[in-house]
């Protein structure tokens, strides 16, 4: 036992004399933190439009007037599109006419309902349920034609299409005086407020956008921030991806545009090159400020790999060595230029 802590107080000796023998080297340095990159993760992404609807007729008619063409900017509640109107308005007209002359059948059964209660003693029992029978009878005949006279209003309101939200026209179909049928396609609206971005984020990565520092969106002239909306809990069985749906916290891209999403994670990764071995272990030269002047330290990192950029979880206080790290041994004199 004695002979070993000998043996180790001779070898320690010789360590720091060896040391204290070598050359003084001139290393640069930076701090630790400095020298760390960002951890980041990339996938493709697509500016896309909230909705994107073709406007279709929804009644038979002659195309009357045309407000907008392809390119125009629209307003929600903006007309787009007018009907010829004449046939469903004589409709209308009818379906009123109608719904008068039942109100009015109406009006004189129930006065003379009214008038048989009050003489009641002088009119039989059957004479009066016919009369209550009569006015139950016209009162559902008069529902009857108000929702046949509602129908025919909403038929007049669908003569006019207005825009459903604040949009851009990207095609016209109709064309003035075309007859169009039920379901005929009239023209394209793009809305341009509320824009997302989708990408195709692969499964195995999808918790980390979940739980990044930062989210971007990044297209070749610009970088844009955006957060997380939405991922989806279904995974692509094809492709193994999951959609992504993001938005843009300040100014929004175009519409269409393509580029990278790109995502922080909160840990920072140590380069590879900056990893040296000493003795068998992987670690990085830090400045120690010793009495006698500055000496570098080795720090063994366990979890380093060679050759693999290392993940660090908050940065040190050291003055990382960069330059001259090479030729360095542990407790080595060095001059910092």
């Amino acid at each position: 036992m004695r002979l070993s802590l000998l043996l180790i107080c001779l070898l320690l000796f010789i360590s720091i004399s060896h040391s204290q023998d070598l050359p003084v080297v001139p290393v640069t340095s930076k701090p630790f933190s400095a020298a760390l990159i960002e951890r980041r993760l990339t996938a493709n992404a697509q500016v896309v439009a909230k909705n994107n609807s073709q406007i279709s007729a929804e009644i038979s008619a002659v195309v009357n007037e045309i407000y907008v063409d392809a390119g125009d900017t629209v307003a929600a509640g903006e007309m787009l599109i007018s009907f010829d109107a004449t046939d469903i308005d004589l409709q209308l007209q009818q379906a009123q006419a109608n719904s008068q002359a039942a109100q009015a059948r109406l009006s004189q059964a129930e006065l003379r309902l009214k008038r048989a209660q009050e003489m009641k003693t002088f009119i039989s029992a059957d004479d009066l349920l016919a009369r209550t029978t009569d006015v139950a009878v016209l009162k559902a005949d008069l529902m009857r034609l108000k929702v046949a006279e509602q129908t025919a209003q909403r038929q007049i309101n669908k003569t006019q299409i207005r825009a459903p939200f604040d949009g851009v026209v990207t095609v016209r179909q109709a064309q003035l005086g075309q007859l169009l049928a039920v379901g005929s396609a009239v023209l394209s609206l793009v809305q341009i407020t509320d824009t997302e971005i989708q990408a195709k984020i692969p499964s195995h990565l999808a918790d980390s956008i979940i739980t990044a520092d930062r989210l971007e969106f990044v297209d070749q002239k610009h970088s844009y921030t955006v957060e997380l909306l939405q991922l989806s809990p279904v995974v692509d069985q094809q492709a193994a991806v999951q959609t992504a749906r993001f938005k843009a916290t300040d100014i929004p891209p175009s519409i269409g545009q393509t580029g990278q999403l790109v995502w922080y994670l909160k840990d920072q990764l140590l380069s590879a090159d900056l990893l040296v071995r000493r003795g068998g272990k992987l670690g990085v030269f830090v400045v120690n400020n010793s009495s006698s002047g500055p000496v570098a330290e080795f720090i063994e990192l366990p979890a380093a790999q060679e050759g693999r950029p290392m993940p660090i979880d908050g940065a040190p206080d050291w003055q990382l060595i960069i330059g001259g790290r090479e030729r360095l041994q542990h407790g080595q004199s060095i001059s910092i230029k």
